[in-house]
């Protein structure tokens, strides 16, 4: 009998025991469910994707969830890039210990990242970019081990200086920290990332120097440190990096001067910036082998010589000088060519017109160029960008620009050109912003310029320009930036097609010869900010329409024939700020609503040319 209640108390035990072990084998996703509705529940707002998160379902099948394979109850991925989501990110993420994917991208998160980051040991990919993030970078994200991309930018929250102890994760590839407010040096212990390949640093407050080991990333391919406050000289080991395809270190306090093996030392630059710094000495002449360069950034620096470079001291005063631009002809994909803000002299090279048919921008802008442009300009039938403001170019406007269907830019402002403006000019079908403003063209405006159906933005002002307005421009639509056609010889009616401008900002017409009535469709234009008519002969009374341009900041009617009374309505601009009615036949009285701004007429001329002369010479490149 004790021999049998023994039996039995053995084999209680042995089945208590192997409950016990099966409950102990079962997976303990609890964890993970938890994280789940801990994070949920420190978002304030979402898009609606978070709906899905409730305990009808299981948890690996709410949205933005993935579970894993091997382990199916134990999330590895949570994907919730750009669903508006608010609030901050909570703790209890760092109980996601098998997470290998954190995507939190273009969300308004705020607060700070947490320190249990630190426990994902598994996790690969962090994407937190596009957000309000404040606080640091906790330094302990150096214990996930098996993180290969970091992408934290955009948070101009995000303070402090980067972790040293980044330095000791072995599968980074990918570190992006740009654009936040991070202050502080580089570590040097970055430069133990042998496995780095990309490294984004721009637009923070870094200080000091680039560290000299940078060249230990023999895979590092892309280096862009731009807009912080560095200091030094490129480390030599830069320029032992062959791989490195995109340098830019721009908007920095660097100095010193480049190798004279550039060109064979960076065999795979596509791209090189280090506008902005104080570099000096000649440019190499080396740089002419870079054959995959792009885009060349060399401005505002101390460069000397005859190589020519953006908005440096370089000097070219003849052809022979200029012989560096027949060079360039073997960069057969180069896209951007800026040489501008020089001391150049001579003419304009007609060498130009043989560069790559890819390049895409050619400035050459604020030099003392002299001479025509090639009449084979077309000829770059890629190009895109055009600048050549502020040089001493005459001649006419080619009619080969015509070809350059491509085009969306072109500054021929501050010139001496002449002539007429080619109707070949209404070809360019992509044209954005047109700018010929300061030269000595005369003729009408061609109609064809009416086929620009894309321009945003056009300066003939301060030229010669005569005959009428053609409707046609005042039926394109597209123009909402700024018209600016002052200072001509213009005259005729203004069209009644300017009510068609109903998405107009600005509108400058002052010094021509226009007369007439100013039309009453001009009262469609009611998000317009900025109206200048003065120096005319308009006729009449001020239309009764204006009231419907409620957005009007400045109007300025001055020195025109204007008769009758001022318009008791003009009252109802509540954003006005500036009102010139002076030299017309206006009656004296000034309506009484119209009181509180009397002490604002004929004042504030000083803000108002600032303004004027703001848009009349954009910085558009």
């Amino acid at each position: 009998m004790m021999f049998l209640q023994l039996l039995l108390l053995l084999s209680a035990i042995a089945t208590n025991c192997a409950s016990a072990t099966a409950t102990a084998s079962l997976p303990n996703h609890n964890g993970d469910e938890g994280a789940l509705v801990a994070f949920k529940a420190k978002i304030t707002r979402h898009s609606s994707v978070l709906d899905s998160w409730n305990q009808s379902t299981s948890y690996c099948s709410w949205e933005g969830v993935t579970c894993g394979r091997r382990h199916p109850w134990r999330v590895v991925a949570l994907n919730l890039s750009s669903q508006g989501l608010a609030g901050s990110i909570s703790p209890a993420i760092g109980n996601l210990t098998f997470l290998r994917l954190l995507d939190l991208n273009y969300n308004s998160l705020q607060g700070e990242i947490p320190a249990s980051i630190g426990s994902l040991r598994r996790l690969r990919r962090l994407y937190l970019m596009q957000n309000t993030l404040t606080g640091v970078i906790p330094s302990n994200i150096s214990r996930c081990i098996s993180l290969r991309e970091i992408f934290i930018q955009h948070n101009k929250g995000l303070q402090g200086s980067i972790p040293a102890e980044i330095g000791n994760m072995p599968s980074l590839s990918v570190l992006q920290l740009s654009n936040n407010s991070i202050t502080g040096t580089i570590p040097s212990s970055l430069t133990n990332l042998s496995r780095l390949t990309m490294l984004s640093l721009a637009a923070n407050y870094l200080e000091g120097s680039i560290p000299a080991g940078i060249g230990n990333n023999p895979y590092l391919g892309f280096l862009r440190l731009t807009l912080n406050n560095l200091s030094g000289r490129l480390p030599p080991s830069l320029f032992n990096l062959s791989s490195l395809y995109i340098f830019y270190a721009a908007l920095n306090q660097l100095h010193g001067h480049l190798p004279s093996d550039l060109g064979k030392s960076l065999p795979s630059i596509q791209l090189f910036g280090i506008a902005g710094n104080r570099f000096t000495r000649a440019l190499p002449p080396s740089l002419t082998n870079l054959s995959r360069l792009q885009l060349l950034d060399l401005g505002v620096n101390n460069f000397t010589g005859v190589v020519p470079a953006e908005d440096n001291i370089l000097e070219a005063n003849n052809e022979e000088e200029w012989e560096f631009i027949d060079s360039l002809v073997n960069c057969s994909r180069l896209k951007k060519l800026a040489i501008g803000s020089n001391k150049f002299s001579g003419k304009l090279p007609g060498l130009l017109v043989n560069l790559s048919t890819n390049l895409q921008r050619l400035q050459i802008a604020n030099t003392n160029i002299s001479g025509a442009i090639p009449p084979d300009i077309g000829n770059l039938e890629g190009l895109e960008w055009l600048d050549f403001r502020e040089n001493l170019l005459t001649g006419v406007i080619p009619e080969s620009i015509g070809k350059l269907t491509r085009f969306q830019v072109l500054g021929l402002g501050s010139n001496y050109l002449l002539g007429h403006l080619p109707s070949s000019i209404g070809n360019l079908s992509s044209l954005l912003k047109l700018f010929a403003e300061g030269n000595s063209l005369e003729g009408p405006i061609p109609p064809t310029i009416g086929n620009l159906s894309k321009l945003l933005t056009r300066d003939l002002s301060y030229n010669n320009l005569t005959g009428l307005i053609p409707n046609q421009i005042m039926e394109l639509p597209s123009i909402t930036m700024f018209l600016d056609l002052s200072n001509n010889m213009l005259e005729g009616p203004l069209p009644l097609e300017v009510g068609s401008l109903v998405h107009f900002e600005q509108l400058f017409l002052s010094g021509n010869k226009l007369s007439g009535e100013i039309p009453d469709t001009i009262g469609n234009c009611r998000v317009m900010e900025i109206l200048s008519m003065d120096g005319n002969s308009f006729q009449g009374n001020i239309s009764a329409t204006f009231k419907n341009m409620a957005g009007l900041t400045v109007l300025n009617l001055m020195d025109n024939k204007l008769d009758r009374s001022i318009p008791g309505n003009l009252a109802t601009f509540t954003n006005l700020q500036e009102l010139y009615l002076g030299h017309n036949n206006l009656s004296r009285t000034i309506p009484e609503l119209l009181g509180r701004y009397h002490s604002s007429i004929c004042q504030n001329a000083q803000a108002f040319m600032q303004e004027r002369i703001a848009k009349a010479y954009p910085s558009f490149f």
